[in-house]
């Protein structure tokens, strides 16, 4: 009879150990999570504010879904005819949300990809999925005189680790003007 009890007792803290174990596991998972997301959306706001501030022009398109910036490989030459040498835009990068806005969409597949050489075919993925703009804004936004808002949301929705998100604001100013 103690035998049976004393097994009893020790298959119910063996029960209770694996269950914390697993919620502990899948705390950890879910901090995981959200760190590697902010992480990949820190690391977009610092790519883009890094490409803003060496621009010499900048633009959106209405929607507000895409960045064009213009720039000027040879500060010597005054390739527009303007008489100021250093203000040209050669060539064009742009960045493109990619998807469907609105917060009621399903954002699964919304993605923010760079194009280094507009009109190419190289584009390089900086969020693969769930970017969304936030509600009542645009993603890409320049006012005037030429300060650039970045706005988006980035959803992660790893069913194991539960449900991430997190909300990114950034100015930048061009610099090369």
């Amino acid at each position: 009879m103690e035998l049976m009890v004393s097994a009893s007792v020790g298959l119910m803290i063996a029960a209770g150990v694996m269950v914390f174990a697993q919620f502990a596991g899948l705390s950890l998972s879910g901090i995981t999570a959200q760190s590697n997301l902010a992480l990949e959306a820190g690391n977009t706001l610092e790519f883009i504010q890094g490409r803003v501030r060496l621009a010499t022009s900048v633009w959106t398109d209405v929607p507000g879904n895409i960045l064009t910036l213009g720039f000027d490989d040879d500060p010597a030459v005054d390739s527009d005819g303007d008489g100021i040498p250093w203000d040209d835009s050669d060539h064009f990068e742009e960045f493109q949300f990619v998807g469907v806005n609105g917060s009621t969409n399903k954002v699964s597949s919304n993605s923010l990809v760079y194009v280094p050489v507009v009109g190419s075919a190289g584009r390089r993925t900086l969020i693969p999925a769930g970017v969304h703009n936030l509600p009542g804004t645009n993603i890409f936004s320049v006012t005037y005189p030429a300060k650039v808002a970045i706005r988006f949301g980035v959803v992660d929705g790893y069913d194991r680790a539960g449900y991430h998100s997190i909300d990114v604001q950034g100015i930048a100013i061009p610099l090369n003007r």
